[in-house]
């Protein structure tokens, strides 16, 4: 099954708005001041927060139950990512130079493919899963914020 998302930021908005054949279907959005991120694809409800400053912790929680459902391991050079998620891992790494494309993979393959401009995207999934769909966007928003906050403090 092959699904097929667009996605927009607002300038100076904290998140992104998902949308399916223009209808918003979900949003992924920073709560300012705290290292937590709501976001909600098709009414499956997440939170994803990080813990710690040098050796951080990425987890992703599920609202109905408040469950860990998804530990992030980075590697040491940001450039791929664990994503451990009901006991498989799948790989999440950018695709090109300019890293304006970046998927998800598991053994079988890959499983989603999404690809950036400025302040847009497009998601083409393979899955139904809506957890490692809105995961592929928070880890790419993820290392643009870090990216942002290397420029401004040099």
């Amino acid at each position: 099954m092959e699904t097929h998302y667009t996605w927009k930021s607002k300038f100076f908005r904290r998140g992104f708005e998902i949308y399916q054949y223009e209808n918003l279907v979900g949003e992924l959005k920073n709560k300012s001041f705290e290292r937590k991120t709501s976001g909600e694809l098709n009414g499956r409800k997440l939170m994803f927060e990080t813990k710690g400053f040098f050796k951080q912790e990425h987890r992703i929680i599920d609202q109905k139950d408040n469950s860990v459902i998804i530990q992030i391991i980075f590697n040491i050079w940001k450039t791929k990512t664990t994503i451990r998620y009901d006991n498989k891992d799948y790989q999440w790494q950018y695709d090109n130079f300019w890293n304006t494309k970046w998927s998800i993979s598991n053994e079988n393959g890959v499983m989603i493919r999404y690809q950036s401009s400025f302040s847009s995207g497009e998601i083409t999934s393979y899955t139904g899963d809506e957890v490692l769909i809105l995961t592929g966007l928070f880890i790419k928003n993820y290392f643009k914020q870090r990216a942002a906050a290397a420029a401004a403090a040099t």
